[in-house]
């Protein structure tokens, strides 16, 4: 479980920020919505440790991410969060599967191995006649699903994804969108979205509505209860909104 908690940030004069506190459970797809200034972005961020809040707390799982160092906040992200943005961020000089594989490298995972579990990742996405081609080469979609990819390596607890379909057109919007409700049943992931694509709420099972820095509204759009299957044990999951503890510990 992810829990913020009083959560202020301002860029010199400027409140983005005001006393937000979230929680995001286990195996939960929440999209983040509202208008542009209302401080979704900045909150994605601090959430998943790329920025810093003036006050407030971010924890996982017990752990206070705050309280981390550098190089143990660096470890950390590596290990338990992944990210999506709007346009992909994949290095032009590196091919699909090399892209993929990069935070595994990064992680300590011998190249083999990271490029073995890379390739497999790109097969899950349908993309396993691209693996060998650059961004470049790559459809506005494949790109997204590469990025997609690229954030599951590390098997992290949570992905935060940044206007994932903003650049992309309907039909590879709705594919995405399918993919990361697909990732979610098949493997548990954990997604927060923050979007303008009104479609993408769709599979959400929380939407929280943010305006002027502040959470105005959370609307729960599917069962509190979410039985998934997990193929690759085909054991069940049951996650459970406003878990209490969580399994695994960081």
């Amino acid at each position: 479980m992810i829990q913020l908690s009083g959560i202020n940030k301002s860029y010199g004069t400027l409140k983005v920020l005001s006393d937000i506190s979230l929680t995001i459970g286990d195996h939960e797809i929440v999209t983040v919505v509202g208008p542009s200034g209302a401080g979704k972005t900045t909150l994605l961020q601090i959430a998943g440790s790329l920025d810093s809040p003036d006050s407030g707390t971010v924890t996982y799982d017990g752990v206070e991410i705050s309280r981390l160092r550098d190089k143990q906040l660096s470890q950390f992200r590596n290990r338990n969060i992944g990210f999506i943005f709007q346009f992909h961020q994949l290095l032009p000089e590196f091919t699909a599967c090399e892209n993929v594989a990069l935070p595994a490298l990064i992680g300590g995972l011998s190249r083999r191995k990271a490029m073995d579990k890379a390739a497999e990742l790109l097969d899950m996405l349908g993309l396993s006649s691209r693996i060998n081609h650059k961004p470049g080469e790559l459809s506005g979609g494949e790109r997204q699903r590469t990025a997609i990819a690229r954030a599951l390596i590390n098997e992290p607890k949570v992905i935060f994804a940044d206007e994932p379909t903003g650049s992309l057109d309907s039909k590879n919007r709705d594919d995405i969108r399918n993919v990361i409700a697909d990732l979610r049943t098949r493997l548990g992931q954990t997604f927060v979205i923050v979007t303008h694509d009104p479609h993408m709420t769709t599979i959400a099972d929380r939407v929280v509505t943010m305006a002027d820095g502040k959470i105005v509204s959370e609307t729960v759009r599917r069962s509190d209860i979410i039985t998934l299957e997990i193929e690759e044990d085909k054991t069940e999951l049951t996650a459970v909104n406003d878990i209490a503890e969580s399994e695994n510990n960081c």
